[in-house]
């Protein structure tokens, strides 16, 4: 296979383009896509739009902007298509955006995703060494496509892009930690949050969460529900104590919060 390759775009065509992926990648409907002119602009006035290319053909995109300190970049959607996810486009967009960043004195990149995709929570936290530390309930209020069925309750990321942290998950990533010996703060039985301990006290907890998230979307409204109400008090009350959110686990899909 063809080695991905990572540029800025270039003219209104590939921001169409863009506009193209963000129907295929999330379904959105035409009230939440972001239109290839805002897309022009924001490159124009110092934002970032890049693509992914495999044999010619853009698989994915970065699209993120500037903020009110010059230090500070939002990163406001990466999305690539699901048949390219095993490319490394995702990792290569991200690696991409902290190097142009970077050469614009940009130290720290923001950006958010839902707390009940498990392969997004491992992607930020676990291969990008991201943390999250505030929980934003039903951020963008009601949405379409995949992320329909539920309030749009989001983690705000945040990507220290200097730190030891970063550059080891980025290009020396260490082995899957263990979880087994970790307090555990929430019960969840099937697919099911049964019940939390808000009162934990070890400098590590973990946090269980669904493994098939968009099931539960299409098919369980109810059950949706109950898991942003059971995710709003655990991240929420943990938060407040001063937890952070560092890492993530597979097998069941769990959180690795830290104290501080």
């Amino acid at each position: 296979m063809a080695e991905v390759h990572v540029r800025k775009l270039r003219g209104f065509e590939e921001m169409e383009r863009v506009v193209e992926l963000q129907r295929e990648v999330w379904g959105r409907s035409e009230s939440d896509l972001v239109p290839r002119g805002l897309l022009v602009a924001v490159q124009d006035e110092g934002g970032l739009v890049a693509g992914a290319f495999l044999d010619g053909a853009m698989v994915g995109f970065v699209f993120g902007f500037p903020t009110q300190d010059p230090t500070l970049h939002h990163s406001h959607m990466l999305g690539v298509l699901e048949a390219y996810r095993g490319t490394g486009a995702a990792l290569l967009l991200k690696r991409f955006q902290r190097d142009w960043a970077l050469s614009r004195g940009v130290r720290r990149v923001v950006w958010t995703f839902d707390p009940m995709r498990g392969a997004n929570a491992r992607f930020n936290l676990r291969k990008l060494g991201a943390t999250a530390r505030r929980y934003l309930p039903n951020h963008y209020g009601p949405m379409s496509g995949i992320n329909a069925g539920a309030p749009s309750d989001r983690l705000l990321a945040e990507w220290d892009l200097l730190s030891e942290r970063v550059y080891t998950r980025l290009y020396a990533p260490p082995p899957e930690p263990e979880g087994a010996d970790l307090p555990q703060v929430n019960r969840v039985e099937g697919e099911v949050p049964l019940e939390a301990r808000l009162d934990l006290e070890a400098e590590r907890v973990l946090v269980q969460i669904p493994e098939d998230w968009g099931r539960i979307l299409k098919e369980d409204p109810a059950l949706a529900l109950a898991w942003r109400e059971h995710s709003r008090q655990v991240f929420g009350q943990y938060f407040a104590r001063g937890y952070v959110a560092v890492d993530f686990l597979r097998g069941p899909n769990r959180y690795v919060l830290a104290k501080g």
